[in-house]
């Protein structure tokens, strides 16, 4: 009983080493595929970041001078 225990644990024992020399194989292709990837991504987002910025630009003025200028701003408190 001890003996087939002990077969069976070994045959567990192997298995992440038989993972690892699978793994090995795939790495570097796993590397190249990711290098790529993260280069057009950050191609993509060299382009889109700056107009992102100014569009939150834009929203963030326009909401201040609403605020400074509209209904509810200090200057105009009190006159509706």
């Amino acid at each position: 009983m001890t003996i087939k225990l002990l077969k069976e644990q070994n045959k567990y024992d192997q298995i992440p080493s038989g993972l690892l020399d699978r793994l090995k194989h795939v790495l570097p292709f796993a590397k190249l595929v990711a290098e790529e990837i993260v280069c057009e991504e950050t191609d993509l987002l060299e382009e889109i970041i700056p107009r992102m910025f100014e569009v939150m630009h834009r929203v963030a003025k326009a909401s201040c001078d609403y605020v400074k200028h509209g209904r509810w701003s200090p200057d105009s408190f009190g006159k509706y």
